[in-house]
């Protein structure tokens, strides 16, 4: 353990002809085949259970009830058309291996489709291998020759709907579709909900932890992609379900009957699962003089700059990041610069400045502080693990070389590496354990729960960056309490993202699907998180007025918040009562 010390709607199917069905109600020829082809699932087996779980091997996967349940209920029970959508961190990929792995073992899925967000293709590409030994080609592999050249694919959304790939994969009929979060398709007016309307496919597997977003709508418009006229028309739907002002729900049991034909939803606190505890320490530490000197030059500069030239933004804002980070960092961005600035002299000079800031700092102050950070975990961890994540190369190499010097295992992880360098490194610093530097390559797609201390050297202020770095070690299959640690510069930019914004949305309390739902809307009403820091902070004449702009951008995402709050009171009242279980027949 590391101390807190450290630092009325009459619903009708809208394709296929009408069959009589056996109580009466309306049966569809869609129906019909549906349930013909669900029987494939069947063919040949004595039963329904899930007869390939004994074929996985225990260390690489921990299955637990929900899971084998959901996964289950998905082939055997919904006629393999299921949208799975277990609250954040349930382990939803998981139940979609088990359904992969026992559809493999039946010879049901020749060729699977799976779309997920570009950043998450090869997490999937990883755990279908490492925890269901299935092999997938993945958009991002060197040998990745196109969608018709292989059977089983993992690729993001978007390349499956550009321009060069589409045709090729709507021509192809597939067998399965697994579509990660399928929140992304709500908006039926989109390429990507377009693509998805026109594929062929014999199964699919949709997954989200939150289902809806906006309104009631956008759950049919998922559904009515896997079912299509399980709820009727959309203004059907809608007018049956919901109340003009689209607050309270109506005909609630209705809604749920149909729900439990396709979708499968998991509660935290319906499972076993005991996560364990978070605990995050932030510590911020005075600058030195030559480090508030630094600092200055560079705000000086950015305000200057930007006000001359807004389509230097990038840059300008990268050097913000950077000079809170480490000199290291800084100093190859400001040369490059110097390069680039075709000669302005009032720039040049500001540069310069910078340059000689630099200078003169020997040995910077978060970098003292997280070698003690270190030094404590190697007395009271097992081998002494600890995560450092820094969002720039040259402060990685910084700090490496100084956690080598001082005689401590180290491993470097960045986007530079391949897919089987990456596997290696994560596999070495289990290990070996010291010191793991990260840049945000790792933000997703690889699990470290072996590891429980991790230290922000310097802090994105994109909060879901942060919370998708913690995800990294606070998960499911951590057996222990984890320990997160913030280190920052006072009065800084860094200093107002924590106190006034992180804080205020209450950031290290929030899962990543609550988080996401902050900022979501936040963005949908125009405007980037990362954008809004920055212009605040080049906006400010003064350090009061500073603190005044970072206090009205706390009250929005308050205001955000709330707003995310009444979405979550509104799913809570679709999904109350919600049957999880398997029916009474």
């Amino acid at each position: 353990m590391v101390s807190d010390d450290l630092v009325d709607v009459e619903f009708r199917h809208e394709e296929g002809d009408v069959l009589a069905g056996q109580s009466g109600g309306i049966y569809s020829l869609t129906d019909h085949l549906l349930t013909a082809r669900a029987n494939r699932l069947q063919a040949g087996q004595a039963d329904t259970e899930l007869r390939s779980l004994s074929h996985l091997d225990e260390e690489s996967v921990k299955l637990l009830e929900h899971q084998v349940t959901a996964a289950h209920r998905a082939l055997f029970e919904m006629d393999g058309k299921a949208l799975l959508a277990d609250e954040v961190g349930l382990g939803k990929t998981i139940e979609v291996g088990m359904i992969l792995k026992e559809m493999h073992y039946r010879d049901t899925s020749d060729s699977v489709l799976i779309l997920t967000p570009a950043q998450l293709a090869q997490q999937w590409q990883a755990e279908m291998l490492e925890k269901f030994g299935i092999e997938f080609v993945c958009n991002y592999d060197d040998e990745f020759e196109g969608f018709a050249a292989h059977d089983r694919i993992i690729a993001s959304i978007d390349t499956a709907k550009s321009d060069r790939h589409r045709k090729t994969v709507l021509a192809r009929d597939w067998d399965v579709l697994v579509l990660d979060e399928a929140h992304y398709v709500k908006n039926e007016d989109t390429d990507r909900y377009d693509l998805l309307d026109r594929l062929s496919y014999d199964y699919a597997f949709f997954l989200t932890a939150t289902p809806i977003q906006n309104d009631v709508t956008d759950l049919y418009n998922i559904i009515s992609l896997l079912r299509p006229g399980l709820f009727g028309t959309r203004e059907g739907f809608h007018n049956y379900f919901v109340n003009k002002s689209q607050e309270k729900l109506v005909n609630r049991n209705e809604l749920q009957k149909r729900l439990s034909e396709v979708m499968i939803r998991n509660r935290r606190e319906e499972t076993d699962i005991d996560f364990t505890k978070r605990n995050v320490t932030t510590r911020t530490f005075e600058q030195s003089t030559a480090e508030r000197d630094l600092y200055e030059a560079v705000t000086d500069y950015v305000r200057t700059a930007y006000g001359e030239d807004q389509g230097q933004k990038l840059v300008l804002m990268t050097l913000q990041k950077e000079v809170v980070s480490s000199p290291a960092a800084l100093e190859g961005t400001v040369r490059s610069q110097l390069d680039d600035d075709d000669g302005q002299p009032a720039h040049d000079t500001l540069l310069k400045q910078i340059l000689e800031c630099i200078e003169a700092i020997d040995t910077p102050t978060k970098q003292e502080r997280v070698q003690r950070i270190v030094r404590e975990a190697q007395e009271r961890v097992e081998k002494g693990r600890v995560i450092v994540f820094t969002q720039f190369r040259a402060t990685q190499q910084q700090l490496l070389e100084t956690f080598a010097d001082e005689g401590y295992a180290t491993h470097a992880f960045h986007g530079g590496h391949s897919s089987d360098e990456k596997e290696e490194i994560v596999e070495q610093f289990e290990e070996e354990g010291g010191v793991l530097v990260s840049t945000d390559a790792m933000n997703e797609g690889r699990n470290l729960q072996f590891c429980n201390v991790m230290v922000n050297f310097d802090l994105p202020w994109n909060p879901m960056k942060v919370e998708q770095r913690i995800g990294r070690i606070h998960r499911i299959g951590q057996d222990r309490e984890v320990y997160v640690f913030n280190i920052a510069l006072e009065d800084t930019i860094e200093e107002y993202v924590l106190d006034r914004l992180y804080h205020k949305i209450d950031l290290f309390n929030q899962s990543v699907g609550e988080l996401s739902e902050i900022l979501t809307r936040l963005e949908e009403t125009g405007r980037n998180f990362e954008d809004e820091v920055f212009e605040r902070l080049v906006d400010a004449d003064s350090e009061i007025e500073l603190e005044n702009n970072f206090d009205e951008m706390a009250v929005d995402l308050q205001e955000q918040r709330d707003l995310a709050d009444k979405v979550e009171d509104f799913n809570s009242g679709v999904f109350e009562g919600f049957d999880l279980g398997a029916s009474d027949d």
